[in-house]
């Protein structure tokens, strides 16, 4: 009796901590910071180049495509290997916070070291179905911040596919009312340009690579 009685006991001491054990992990998992090339923790306003962690056919880093026909707003492009393509900055729904963390919505924007021709946002967001190609893509012209239900397709999501590799992912949270779709990123060919779009597969790895320049000229770089 006394056996049984332990036994009884020990199950609910295991059941009832065990929840709450799996709950933090989870937690802490969700909220952990997503890092850079260098192991050191992304931070929202500092630019990074986001480059593919396949080599070699895998490609280069992402940046602004001009489809041919309807050049405005670009699209979201990836480069050829070797190239980093160009830099983006990453903003927090929660102004507050000012790391980049896992499974939190963000906005990403590309920070153009040149003049360009659009004069549309060059904020990440994703585009209305395109029925000829029976995609989803990811453009620009997205809206920076105020998030709600008026700002829904320009928050995306990162999550970590190994060490310091990870995948984007469009499943905004910012209006908890709102239908929306769930899905990972992957590239996808337009013609002759490698693109982003909404997949159904995995999502493709990319990692982060700090922008390596001096404090004044990434000054210059954010708010120009």
């Amino acid at each position: 009796m006394k056996t049984t009685t332990a036994s009884v006991f020990l199950l609910f001491i295991i059941f009832s901590i065990t929840p709450l054990s799996f709950s933090f992990g989870v937690a802490n998992t969700t909220n952990a910071p997503v890092l850079d090339s260098d192991g050191n923790e992304l931070r929202t306003g500092t630019p990074y180049f986001v480059v593919s962690s396949i080599w070699g056919a895998g490609g280069g880093g992402l940046a602004l495509g001009m489809p041919r026909g309807n050049p405005c707003p670009e699209v979201v492009a990836q480069r050829g290997s070797g190239d980093d393509g160009i830099p983006v900055i990453f903003s927090n729904s929660d102004s507050n916070d000012g790391v980049v963390r896992l499974s939190s919505d963000i906005n990403i924007e590309f920070i153009p070291l040149r003049p360009r021709f659009c004069q549309t946002t060059t904020v990440w967001k994703v585009d209305d179905y395109d029925h000829s190609a029976g995609k989803w893509w990811v453009i620009t012209d997205g809206v920076k911040g105020n998030p709600g239900a008026n700002t829904l397709t320009s928050w995306f999501r990162i999550e970590k596919a190994s060490h310091l590799d990870y995948t984007f992912k469009y499943c905004p949270a910012v209006c908890g009312t709102c239908p929306a779709l769930c899905n990972k990123i992957a590239r996808d060919l337009d013609g002759e340009m490698m693109r982003l779009a909404l997949s159904t597969d995995h999502g493709w790895p990319f990692f982060f690579k700090k922008l390596q320049t001096s404090a004044m000229e990434i000054e210059q770089v954010v708010h120009n």
